[in-house]
């Protein structure tokens, strides 16, 4: 995918300069403001606007962003993938959790948890995934009716009250 060898390119290079932090902080602001306006995101990923005009758009717009991320937006002009700017700020963020050994989780309840709670849920993913620290994000979903899902590295464990009465009404018909 071309994101993801974007997403390793521009991590080698914040890891090489010590920058892993001050790139993820340069993501953060380009895909807020590429995002936010669709006419200057319109202007960027346009095949009508040259590219020399784009680089000066983003030399001025982004003139206060680490030059070498700077450069790097620019490969993305002269690539055209700049519409690609989010997914790869994403697969990078991938990038920085494995390299920090971080499992991101998703813990779906039906009332928001507690601190405790939620401790105890992520004491019990780390002691399954070892030596990995795990952070943990509560969502509220009142459609669970009572009970926890959780997401994590792309498996779900379903402990709602919703899911367990939907099999008893499928077991009972």
């Amino acid at each position: 995918m071309v994101s993801n060898e974007y997403a390793k390119a521009i991590y080698e290079l914040a890891h090489e300069t010590n920058k892993i932090k001050v790139f993820s902080e340069c993501f953060v602001v380009v895909t807020q403001t590429a995002f936010k306006n669709n006419d200057f995101l319109e202007i960027l990923t346009s095949p009508v606007v040259k590219k020399n005009e784009k680089k000066e758009i983003i030399k001025k717009v982004y003139n206060s962003l680490d030059e070498d991320f700077r450069n790097f937006l620019y490969v993305l002009i002269d690539h055209n993938r700049f519409q690609f700017i989010d997914e790869i700020y994403h697969e990078y963020d991938n990038l920085v959790l494995v390299d920090k050994n971080i499992i991101k989780s998703s813990i779906f309840s039906a009332y928001e948890l507690s601190d405790e709670q939620i401790k105890m849920i992520v004491s019990a993913l780390e002691e399954r995934y070892k030596n990995k620290k795990i952070e943990a994000e509560n969502i509220i979903n009142p459609e669970l009716i009572g009970g926890i899902r959780v997401l994590i590295n792309n498996e779900s464990v379903d402990l709602s009250l919703k899911t367990s009465l939907d099999k008893l009404k499928e077991s009972i018909l």
